[in-house]
């Protein structure tokens, strides 16, 4: 049998060494290549639901022990802080028989959580109330709480719901491009008032809208912002904090209004625009009726 000479085996060699790079650079590289992130950190989104199902819809109140932390700080106006203010608060909420909660979408940002959901039996309202709560943990505990409620309405004029559409979070590796597009459209329409910039950002009448009494696409939305914001005059609507995961992203907005609220906006992307917008517009109360001194925001 003939043998291959040196020229051809020379041929071979850098062609197996070839593959064996291209190998090592493809998708069939080793699996442990491409593990998850933080695959061992505990599931915040998980452990903020626990905390609210078990106060809320099991009616525990010593579920705030296994959650809260005892240096827990309150932002929300209508609650006194610390430990003691939360658990007043729960004592008020459980003297009702039909205390619930129905969470609908969570996104967590590093070591804060956002839940949007629905409670029934609020302190104040006469019905159930739409909510946005954002925790911060520290340790596996809640350390911080900001948030806000409006009442339940009717579908707006484009028949959506303060609630429902889409809900599960994809697209996380453009979590910060998205929170970037977000962060824009505020400061350039909604702060400095350039409605003529909105398709920069929006999709045009594909803009879906959940707020109450406002209908879907841009023209309703530039309607709504203009009835309370003045181009020339200072600003009204100031974002304060962005919480985002993928095509989620949460802008909190200090709205100088009359009376002043603290405005929830939550925006879906999709494709490199903002697709679709749920709110919250949380009213503050007077200075001298705050439970705590902490601020809204």
């Amino acid at each position: 049998m003939q043998l291959p000479n040196r020229s051809l085996l020379q041929v071979w060699s850098r062609l197996a060494a070839l593959i064996a790079v291209m190998y090592l650079l493809s998708d069939f590289a080793p699996a442990q290549s491409k593990a998850p992130k933080d695959a061992d950190a505990p599931d915040l989104g998980a452990t903020a639901r626990q905390a609210m199902i078990e106060i809320f819809r099991k009616r525990d109140p010593v579920a705030i022990d296994r959650f809260f932390s005892n240096r827990f700080v309150q932002h929300d106006p209508n609650i006194a802080d610390g430990l003691p203010g939360l658990r007043a608060f729960v004592r008020e909420v459980l003297n009702s028989p039909t205390t619930n909660i129905t969470i609908y979408r969570t996104v967590v940002d590093g070591d804060i959580v956002m839940l949007h959901s629905k409670y029934e039996s609020w302190p104040g309202f006469s019905g159930p109330v739409i909510a946005f709560d954002l925790f911060r943990f520290k340790g596996g505990k809640i350390v911080e709480h900001w948030g806000g409620q409006t009442p339940e309405t009717a579908p707006n004029p484009s028949g959506h719901t303060q609630v429902d559409g889409p809900t599960a979070v994809v697209d996380r590796e453009r979590t910060e491009a998205n929170r970037s597009l977000v962060r824009s459209f505020k400061q350039v329409v909604t702060v400095e008032l350039h409605f003529d910039r909105v398709d920069e950002f929006i999709d045009g009448d594909h803009y879906i809208q959940h707020a109450s009494k406002v209908g879907d696409g841009t023209a309703r939305m530039k309607a709504r912002v203009s009835q309370v914001a003045k181009p020339g005059g200072s600003p009204v609507l100031i974002p304060r904090r962005y919480i985002g995961e993928g095509n989620f992203v949460l802008c909190l907005v200090e709205a100088r209004t009359e009376p002043p609220t603290a405005n929830y906006d939550l925006f879906r992307v999709e494709n490199g625009k903002i697709a679709e917008h749920w709110d919250v517009l949380s009213v503050i109360p007077p200075r001298n009726q705050w439970k705590n001194s902490n601020g809204p925001f």
